[in-house]
């Protein structure tokens, strides 16, 4: 079973929150109690320090010399919750400020056989129940009292164990509760993940399936985020609004093609049938073969123009870069058209630059694209106007531009006329001859040069393409 991204998102936010109940349990506790431990250990050494110095000043010659111990020790215990015995040399038991009944042995006479200092000189403190004396556990502090460098007795200083614990327990809880709200706060990341996260995934979700299906029309994604999410959905959208296009693009296409073939085979196959059948006299069967020799050269251009761009859909169309000169391309080319402008009585202006570069490209590319832009240029002037071919430097590119003031081109098609087999209305009326895949040509030359093309157009005044190459290294004076 697939487990959807909130479910994820729940796990991980689960196992942080137990992650982090279990490190304050046992690691946070621990780290707590043995701070507490340490710094209550100091605080009974310079208790132990302080008691040893008030001995030392009121023993004579034994620690019996002190007639009333309570009014050297008994304040001390209530300062620092702790309790104090004192131990003559032989480990005997001199006086206590416990009086709890926390003692094994209620005996005032108590000997700690086992009693070693020694033991205490390694590590400044040890937990243990001092040698049984105690039913439970302490922390024990140790000092020698002598005088005149001789041992007199002990100092033994003693908190329960449990006293620290029960402060670490309460510091632990105060950890818990910061704990709690963290938990708490964290609920507002939860909070927009949802709203600005996984909601507008599941839009997007939801679109993309239906999109899959076909319905491109859903109108469900209304992810509206000023974010990567946004973009993607506005991706999506603009997917499926093209994909919805192409439907009618795929109309269009297979209308136009349809066309563009139908018309001259049509001939052809009437012009044929009338020689066959005699409508057509053998003196006249030269200028009707001729006509269905341009017919099937037309069919010919066509699926040539066809197969070129179809090979260029995935590697796009084969180079053979050169360097060579743009003027002299654009005057060869012009000289190709003359008989054309002289029908039309167009004519035809050639502007170059002062300053002469070599370019580095596909010359045979170039020409064709040269030649396709003059071709559109010429069909679509008006009669007795002009075109201009402009050729210009700007940085290491060369711009070439070609300008014609004929019906321009509607502003709902220029983005449309890089498509294949894509005629405006205006060009349907105007051009009974072109294929409609000239400018998908183009594009793609342009393209595989890694340059760009442009156009400006005007409805009713005229259109401008221009496109660039890179300049060769060399320069030609």
């Amino acid at each position: 079973m697939r487990n959807s991204i909130l479910t994820k998102f729940f796990v991980g936010y689960f196992s942080f929150a137990v992650l982090g109940f279990l490190l304050i349990t046992y690691w946070s506790t621990n780290l707590i109690y043995n701070h507490l431990l340490t710094n209550d250990a100091s605080e009974l050494q310079s208790y132990a320090s302080i008691v040893v110095d008030n001995v030392q000043n009121a023993i004579g010659d034994s620690m019996y010399d002190i007639d009333n111990p309570d009014n050297f020790f008994s304040d001390f215990n209530k300062v620092l919750d702790c309790n104090l015995l004192l131990l003559d040399k032989d480990n005997k038991l001199v006086y206590t400020t416990d009086d709890t009944k926390a003692l094994t042995n209620d005996d005032a006479n108590i000997v700690i056989k086992n009693f070693d200092p020694n033991e205490y000189t390694g590590k400044s403190y040890k937990i243990n129940k001092f040698y049984n004396m105690y039913k439970t556990d302490t922390l024990s502090v140790v000092q020698a009292i002598r005088k005149n460098n001789t041992v007199f007795g002990y100092v033994v200083v003693h908190m329960p164990t449990s006293i620290i614990k029960q402060s670490s327990y309460d510091v632990t809880h105060v950890f818990y509760l910061t704990y709690a709200i963290i938990l708490a706060l964290s609920l507002i990341i939860f909070f927009n993940f949802m709203w600005f996260i996984y909601l507008p995934l599941k839009q997007i979700r939801l679109a993309a399936m239906e999109y899959a299906q076909g319905n491109f029309s859903y109108d469900g994604l209304m992810v509206s985020n000023d974010d990567e999410i946004g973009d993607v959905a506005s991706s999506l959208k603009y997917m499926s609004k093209q994909l919805n296009n192409s439907r009618e693009y795929q109309k269009t296409f297979i209308s136009n093609i349809s066309h563009d073939f139908r018309s001259p085979l049509t001939s052809i196959k009437g012009y044929i049938e009338a020689m066959m059948d005699g409508t057509i006299p053998p003196e006249d069967h030269k200028k009707y073969l001729s006509i269905v020799l341009s017919e099937a050269n037309r069919l010919e251009k066509l699926t040539t123009g066809l197969r070129e761009l179809n090979s260029w859909n995935t590697t796009g169309p084969e180079l053979f870069l050169e360097e060579f000169n743009m003027e002299s391309v654009i005057a060869s080319t012009v000289e190709t058209f003359q008989g054309s402008c002289e029908k039309k009585n167009i004519e035809l202006i050639i502007q170059f630059p002062p300053k002469h570069y070599n370019v580095y490209a596909d010359k045979g590319k170039i020409e064709q694209v040269l030649y396709n832009l003059l071709d559109n240029a010429i069909k679509f002037s008006n009669p007795s106007s002009k075109i201009v071919i402009r050729l210009y430097n700007k940085g290491d590119k060369q711009y070439c531009s070609v300008k014609d003031f004929g019906m321009g081109i509607p502003s709902g098609s220029i983005d449309k006329i890089w498509q294949r087999f894509y005629k405006t209305d205006l060009s349907r009326g105007r051009d009974k001859t072109g294929s409609g895949i000239g400018l998908s040509i183009v594009k793609e030359i342009i393209r595989a040069h890694n340059e760009n093309i442009d156009v400006i157009s005007t409805e009713g005044v005229g259109t401008e393409f221009v496109f660039s190459i890179k300049h060769a290294k060399s320069k030609t004076l």
